[in-house]
């Protein structure tokens, strides 16, 4: 009998020696065409935005500052003019009789009052007195920032270039009247300090208090070559 040979054409070509297969033809039918465009500054005009920008502008911040026009919650209200109050008159009816392009129905009282105390005012008004209480309010952050504590941290085994930077920091905090906290604390992975060196550290402290004239305003609160927090100022 004779047998039949048969031939199987293999799918890729064998490479030869040195030479890397040629697939390129079966890559291109799994892989889709793009049909967008690829160039870099013309693929960033189609990016979809992160997030929306959000303008506040001075009319929403009256209007987030200030209890005005429907949004008073009494239908009856009394309106405040020449420091006297008024009879109680419809809140829709007080609208009514203002020209309200730039006038608004201001609420005085706070709320829960079942006839709400209620002023006539120009918008140019409730801007200055935005501006005014916006302005009180940086001046109560400001005071609360100085009185805020200058905080320094220093490390037990502190190098002595490393000590002149921090000393040359704490004077100038307490020579601008600063109260300055300087915490002393072991850092992880580097050289512990030996007794020796934490004692220098708080003589060569104190002696740098003594020369701007600041003195410590409590005692220090912790424990030496661990945790320790000193408070000084200049009196």
């Amino acid at each position: 009998m004779q047998q039949a040979l048969v031939l199987v054409r293999p799918l890729l070509r064998v490479a030869q020696p040195g030479t890397r297969p040629r697939i390129q033809h079966l890559r291109s039918r799994f892989v889709p065409k793009r049909s967008f465009l690829t160039s870099p500054s013309l693929a960033a005009v189609y990016r979809r935005p992160v997030g929306k920008i959000q303008v506040v502008t001075i009319d929403d911040k009256i209007q987030q500052s200030f209890k005005l026009d429907e949004k008073i919650e009494t239908r009856f209200v009394r309106e405040k003019k020449d420091n006297k109050l008024c009879e109680p008159i419809d809140l829709y009816e007080l609208l009514r009789q203002i020209d309200r392009t730039d006038n608004h129905v201001l609420q005085l009282s706070k709320p829960g009052e079942s006839e709400a105390i209620v002023q006539v005012v120009q918008r140019k008004d409730l801007i200055k007195r935005l501006n005014n209480k916006e302005t009180a309010e940086r001046q109560v952050k400001q005071a609360q920032k100085e009185k805020k504590p200058k905080q320094i941290e220093l490390n037990w085994a502190i190098s002595g270039n490393d000590l002149q930077l921090k000393m040359k920091q704490l004077e100038e905090f307490l020579r601008k009247g600063k109260k300055v906290e300087l915490l002393l604390a072991p850092k992880r992975h580097q050289r512990k300090a030996t007794p020796e060196e934490a004692d220098a550290l708080l003589k060569a402290l104190r002696e740098k208090l003594q020369e701007v004239g600041a003195a410590e305003t409590a005692p220090m609160d912790g424990a030496i070559l661990r945790q320790a927090t000193m408070t000084v100022k200049i009196p």
